[in-house]
């Protein structure tokens, strides 16, 4: 292997990390919103969707097949909309809709299991 090629395991740690930063960057704005807005979610909201996604990004990576995969899709999806529910709907708006999908969809088509273009949250998904 030459200089300009990287090992499947090389890369496996970046695809992690820009997956995390993304995680990171969502739970920053929704802090942001909260305290200029004072939406009816909590600290303690964010941090329940935070790990929602977290176990999501463990427990996809750690699937064996697509339709493990999209099972933990679907409970991932379902328990975002119970959380949201919680928040009167107001703790997923459409910019978190958005990044929240990225995650989810970004994590899985790693493993093969949809192209990136693919909305595989949408059967589920009330927000």
């Amino acid at each position: 292997m030459d200089s300009t090629q990287t090992s499947p395991k090389a890369s496996a740690k970046p695809a992690q990390e820009d997956l995390d930063k993304m995680l990171s960057e969502l739970k920053n704005s929704m802090i942001s919103y909260m305290k200029s807005a004072e939406p009816p979610y909590t600290m303690d909201d964010i941090d329940s969707c935070e790990k929602i996604l977290k176990v999501y990004l463990v427990d996809i990576n750690a699937s064996q097949n697509k339709e493990q995969g999209m099972e933990m899709v679907k409970t991932t999806v379902v328990n975002l909309n119970a959380l949201n529910g919680k928040t009167e709907g107001t703790l997923i708006e459409t910019s978190e809709r958005e990044k929240i999908a990225e995650i989810i969809i970004l994590a899985s088509s790693r493993k093969g299991y949809n192209t990136i273009d693919e909305d595989i949250t949408e059967e589920w998904r009330e927000w």
